[in-house]
C-alpha cells in the first residue's frame, strides 16, 4: 500500500457551530430564552393583524330611522253589524314605509276599564313596503272606568326595527272615535 496516503478525514463543521450555539443559549437567562423562542411567533401574529386591520372594510349599512317614523297606522273600520255583548272588533292597518323590516310589538289602550287583544297575536313582522291588517278586539271589562266623552281616543303602538324599540300614540281619527263610543255605549248598556 505504498503510495497511498492517509485516509481523508471528514470534518463536521456543524459540530463546532452547534457547540457555540449551545454554550451561548445556556448563558442566556430564562426570560431571554422565552423571548427568543416566542418572538418570531409574536411577530408573525402582529404582521397578520396589521394586514387584517389595514384591509379596506365594507361600508357600514345605511342608518335606518326610528321605527315609528316610517310606520303608518290607519283605521279601517268595524265589521258590519252591531257589536255583540261587551266586545267590539276594530280593524287597523300598519304600513312599513322604511327599507328595513319593522315589528309591531304591542298595541294597548289607555282606558283602565277596556282590555285590548289582537288578531293575529303580536308581535307581527311587517316587511318593507308591506301593509298588515290587525284586528283589535276591545272588551268592556269595567264600564265605570271607560270615558264615554273622550274626543281623541288613541292606541299606543310599540314598534321595533334594527335601530330601536319605541312607542307611538296613534290618534286614528273621527271615524274611530265615533265607532269606539258607539260600541262601548252599547256594550255598557247591555252589561
Amino acid at each position: 500500500m505504498a503510495g497511498s496516503g492517509p485516509e481523508p478525514v471528514e470534518i463536521l463543521e456543524s459540530r463546532g457551530a452547534e457547540r457555540r450555539f449551545s454554550t451561548w443559549w445556556r448563558a442566556q437567562s430564562t426570560r431571554r430564552r422565552l423571548v427568543l423562542a416566542l418572538g418570531p411567533a409574536a411577530l408573525l401574529v402582529l404582521a397578520f393583524l396589521t394586514v387584517d386591520l389595514t384591509r379596506p372594510q365594507p361600508p357600514a349599512p345605511a342608518a335606518t330611522a326610528w321605527p315609528a317614523e316610517h310606520a303608518a297606522v290607519t283605521y279601517d273600520g268595524m265589521p258590519a253589524g252591531d257589536p255583540s255583548g261587551r266586545t267590539a272588533d276594530f280593524s287597523v292597518s300598519v304600513r312599513n314605509q322604511d327599507a328595513a323590516p319593522l315589528t309591531v310589538v304591542q298595541m294597548t289602550v289607555d282606558y283602565r276599564g277596556l282590555t285590548l287583544h289582537t288578531d293575529p297575536r303580536l308581535p307581527v313582522a311587517v316587511q318593507p313596503g308591506q301593509t298588515v291588517r290587525i284586528q283589535l278586539i276591545a272588551t268592556a271589562a269595567d264600564c265605570t272606568r271607560i270615558p264615554m266623552d273622550d274626543e281623541l281616543p288613541f292606541i299606543d303602538v310599540t314598534f321595533r326595527n334594527i335601530r330601536a324599540i319605541g312607542q307611538e300614540s296613534e290618534i286614528l281619527g273621527d271615524r274611530y272615535t265615533s265607532d269606539l263610543h258607539r260600541a262601548m255605549t252599547a256594550a255598557c248598556r247591555r252589561g
